[in-house]
């Protein structure tokens, strides 16, 4: 089996050349998700299973200016600014949205089928205008590119396409960057403008890959349409499918009525 190609390990296991008395865990953590740990793939699906929400918040913010602004957004003399926070919430799903239209144009360019496949609906994505440069007598020209959006559905609309794709993308050499580039962008993001949390811990059940009480639910979305269970602990990271997570309760309940009847 692989290694996680984010270059995962395992804490308390360590690589026989391992020679560091303060080592924590050097063993690399196996990819069980293409070339990526359980752990990875479960943060690259979190992410971006939770941007659509992050976007119509990012907008509203940005529409409204209602909200209380960011802590460290100041401008002179130290008082938060309303506009600053407008245009800062703007800029937020700008960006948010044109990483992940970066990663959709990658699928289409190297997707073995991505000549002869449609790709998201483009329908509130806002592009740069096309540019022209000359250089040592040579005309170039750059084509347009996704700037952001005019309508928070966009975003949602082009998490639907990516969706799917995900098993392909975690097959590819690129995965671990993708990863991380999604997850710098979401997280930071949700730290400034913080959404609603929806994840609820699920209490009294143990995860079975790693035996700790440590499984987390996401409920369905808009994206998504079923529920999903994971471990939030960082050396499992295990997910599960709504089936999986029936079964599990269903011989839990029967484990405990057997153990009650003696």
């Amino acid at each position: 089996m692989s290694e996680c190609l984010s270059g995962c390990t395992i804490r308390g296991q360590h690589r026989p050349t391992c020679q560091g008395d303060e080592c924590h865990g050097c063993a690399p953590r196996p990819a069980e998700f293409g070339h990526l740990c359980p752990w990875c793939w479960q943060r690259l699906n979190a992410d971006i299973v939770d941007s659509p929400a992050l976007a119509r918040y990012l907008w509203a913010l940005g529409r409204s200016g209602t909200k209380s602004p960011p802590s460290d957004t100041k401008v002179s003399g130290g008082e938060p600014s309303e506009r600053a926070v407008i245009h800062g919430a703007i800029d937020a799903l700008d960006a948010l949205h044109a990483c992940l239209a970066s990663w959709a144009h990658l699928i289409l360019e190297e997707h073995p089928d991505g000549e002869h496949m449609s790709g998201p609906d483009e329908r509130g994505t806002r592009y740069t205008l096309s540019t022209i440069r000359e250089l040592d007598g040579e005309t170039f020209v750059r084509p347009p590119e996704v700037a952001g959006v005019r309508d928070p559905e966009a975003t949602s609309r082009l998490v639907r396409w990516l969706l799917p794709m995900l098993p392909w993308c975690s097959r590819q050499e690129w995965a671990a960057e993708m990863r991380r580039e999604v997850a710098s962008v979401v997280r930071t993001t949700m730290a400034r403008y913080p959404v609603v949390e929806e994840r609820r811990a699920i209490p009294g059940v143990t995860c079975p890959a790693c035996e700790r009480v440590s499984l987390m639910m996401d409920p369905p979305t808009i994206e998504r349409h079923t529920v999903q269970v994971a471990c939030s602990r960082r050396g499992c990271g295990a997910v599960y499918s709504e089936d999986d997570f029936k079964r599990l309760t269903r011989l839990i309940e029967w484990e405990r009525a057997t153990e009650a009847t003696g």
